[in-house]
């Protein structure tokens, strides 16, 4: 039932329209302000009237469509996306709603259709002049956040259908990866053992023998490292989070939950770094910051996801190499064990992909080609 509080020369009416997803109560509120000429008999006939008009409202879903799409932002993250998101999850998100605020916020939710829709789209795709176009799957991205808001007021039942429901969104061509050749990583690592201090030599050397994700790199602690059985062990990632700098979370997926077995070389390679990491701990005494991160910055703290990118450039600029993201190890890894036959479902255990068709729709082209050779290497085998 509607509750009504005179609030100066204005009536608040407020509703109780039942409990959100985390238990909290949500409370619609309308103001009114009767003429200046009305009695006191007809105010309190009004005011019932627009209590009982307003109620109904509510309990039909139909009153909150007058929100703000800016409004009903806020709204969705404190009750829904900051207990049903990560961080990191968060962190992008917030990136990619700045430009769509600007775009949809001073929309009433229930003003917002397929052609605004259509139109935002569009937007994104083309740029205007305060933002550059953005590429399609930055656009399915941002799309697939501002949907799950509309599904969120859906739920609430403050529109009747997600406005996204029909939009086209523009399909993700898959682009070759610029990685390394075979022969360009061995150079590579050639110089990079020679040159890089052994920080980055173990580094990068692990990102190839690995192929492990760069937060998950930069959020290895010594207990993740299994000297005896030559396992390494991926449960945590470290990552940038704007306005709160580095912090350690849980790996992107459930399945980046791995353990890989790798070779007595690169060990013996994270073996030394332990034992400079001690050394470094004696020499600087107090100033030492005692971790247990496997990749740390000179202080003995954590070294930023960010950081060896940083360096990377510098270093291919230094050494005359050529530069690739680190993230291209990643998938120079995943070439590689394709190119020797291993299966999909291998690969994608490997790389931790929450599903097979994420990992064939990455590698479909090394994949193809393999299967190529293989079926190849049948026909040899006969003569027609």
């Amino acid at each position: 039932m509607a509750t009504i509080r005179q609030i100066g020369d204005s009536y608040q009416i407020r509703v109780s329209c039942g409990y959100d997803t985390n238990g909290k109560q949500v409370i619609r509120t309308k103001s009114w302000k009767p003429n200046a000429n009305m009695t006191s008999k007809q105010i309190e006939k009004e005011l019932n009237r627009q209590a009982v008009m307003f109620e109904d409202a509510c309990m039909n879903g139909l009153i909150t469509s007058a929100v703000k799409f800016s409004d009903f932002i806020e709204q969705w993250k404190t009750e829904y996306a900051t207990t049903h998101f990560k961080r990191t999850t968060m962190d992008t998100m917030n990136h990619a709603l700045k430009r769509i605020e600007e775009e949809l916020g001073h929309f009433r939710m229930d003003k917002i259709n397929s052609g605004t829709i259509k139109n935002l789209i569009q937007s994104l795709m083309n740029g205007n002049k305060n933002h550059k176009p953005l590429g399609a799957k930055s656009v399915k991205n941002y799309i697939s956040f501002t949907s799950s808001i509309f599904d969120y007021a859906l739920h609430l039942e403050i529109i009747s259908k997600n406005p996204y429901l029909n939009a086209k969104i523009p399909t993700v061509k898959r682009t070759q990866r610029d990685m390394y050749s075979l022969e360009e990583a061995q150079h590579f690592i050639d110089v990079l053992t020679e040159q890089a201090p052994l920080l980055y030599q173990c580094y990068f050397i692990l990102a190839i023998f690995s192929g492990f994700r760069r937060g998950e790199l930069c959020g290895l602690t010594w207990d993740n490292i299994d000297y005896e059985n030559r396992i390494i062990t991926v449960e945590k990632a470290l990552y940038h989070i704007t306005k709160q700098g580095d912090v350690l979370e849980t790996p992107k997926t459930a399945y980046s939950n791995r353990s890989l077995r790798l070779s007595d070389e690169v060990f013996e390679l994270v073996h030394k770094l332990q034992i400079f990491y001690q050394r470094e701990s004696i020499r600087l005494g107090t100033k030492w910051i005692d971790t247990d991160f496997v990749f740390k910055r000179s202080d003995g703290n954590a070294i930023s996801p960010t950081a060896p990118n940083e360096w990377l450039h510098k270093f291919c600029e230094q050494e005359n190499l050529k530069y690739v993201v680190p993230h291209s190890s990643r998938h120079l890894n995943a070439s590689l064990m394709i190119n020797n036959g291993a299966s999909v479902k291998t690969v994608q255990s490997c790389l931790g992909h929450s599903a097979a068709s994420t990992t064939l729709d990455i590698y479909a082209h090394a994949f193809s080609k393999s299967q190529a050779i293989a079926s190849e290497s049948v026909a040899s085998s006969f003569k027609l």
